[in-house]
C-alpha cells in the first residue's frame, strides 16, 4: 500500500497538479484520504523523499512539501551504472562530443539576446576564476551546459547536466595535476569567447565546427592523464 500511495503522490507531482514549494495535505488528512495506517503513510512519504520528490520537514506545520530532483542524483545512479558495465571517461567525452557541436548548431539558430547575454555572464564569471584551478572548471562546465540548453532540446539539457558532475570533476583534478594549467585555462577561455561571438553572428555550421574541433582538443588533453580514475571515485 505504501508504493501504491507513493505512486498516486507521484502521479501529481509529475503531471504538475503539485508544484515546487507546494504542501502536502496534513499526515492525518493524508491517512484519511488514502485510508491507510500512519507506518504505512510515513512508509509512501520515505519512498517520494528518496526520490527528491518531496522534503520532510521535521516538527514543521506544514508537513511533506514538494521538491523537485536534483541533477546529481541522477549524476550519482548513472555513474553506478556506468562503472558497473565497465564504461569510461573516454566514452563519457566521445559521448559529448557527438552531441554538444550538435546543440550549438541549434543554439545559433534559437537563442535569443538575452541567451546570449547569459553566455556573456558566464565568459565574464570564467574570466574572474581564471588564475583558480578548483574554481574554473565549475563555470567552464555550466558554460557546456547551458549552451546545451539554449539549444532547445530537453533530452539533451538533461543528460548534459547530468554528465556536466562527472566532466567538472574530472577537470578539476586534472587542471590541479597540470604544468601548464594556466594555459590551458586561458585557451579554454579564449575558445568560450570565440564560441559566443560565432553563435551571435548565427554561423551555426561554423560554430559546431568550431566546437567539436575544441572538445576533441580539450578531450585529448583530459584524458591523457585519467586512466588512475574512475568514474564512481570522481563521484565521491
Amino acid at each position: 500500500m505504501a508504493e501504491v500511495v507513493a505512486s498516486e503522490l507521484r502521479q501529481k507531482i509529475l503531471s504538475g497538479e503539485l508544484q515546487p514549494g507546494d504542501s502536502l495535505s496534513s499526515e492525518s488528512s493524508l491517512v484519511e484520504e488514502y485510508d491507510v495506517s500512519r507506518p504505512t503513510l510515513r512508509e509512501a512519504l520515505r519512498l517520494l523523499e528518496a526520490q527528491q520528490l518531496i522534503t520532510v520537514r521535521r516538527g514543521s506545520h506544514r508537513g511533506p512539501v514538494v521538491s523537485h530532483p536534483d541533477t546529481s542524483v541522477t549524476a550519482r545512479s548513472f555513474s553506478m551504472l556506468l562503472q558497473l558495465r565497465e564504461g569510461t571517461l573516454a566514452d563519457i567525452y566521445a559521448f559529448r562530443m557527438i552531441f554538444e557541436p550538435v546543440a550549438v548548431r541549434m543554439a545559433a539558430e534559437t537563442a535569443t539576446d538575452d541567451d546570449f547575454a547569459r553566455l556573456r555572464e558566464l565568459l565574464d564569471e570564467e574570466n574572474a576564476v581564471r588564475g583558480d584551478a578548483g574554481k574554473f572548471p565549475d563555470v567552464a562546465w555550466r558554460f557546456h551546459t547551458t549552451l546545451v540548453g539554449l539549444s532547445g532540446n530537453v533530452t539533451m539539457t538533461v543528460i548534459a547536466k547530468t554528465l556536466e558532475h562527472i566532466s567538472k570533476r574530472h577537470a578539476q583534478a586534472a587542471l590541479l595535476r597540470w604544468a601548464d594549467g594556466d594555459r590551458q585555462r586561458d585557451s579554454a577561455f579564449r575558445a568560450h569567447k570565440k564560441l559566443v561571438g560565432l553563435l551571435e553572428k548565427r554561423s551555426g555550421a561554423e560554430a559546431e565546427r568550431f566546437w567539436a574541433e575544441h572538445m576533441a582538443d580539450v578531450g585529448k588533453k583530459l584524458l591523457s592523464s585519467s586512466d588512475e580514475l574512475s568514474i564512481v571515485e570522481l563521484m565521491e
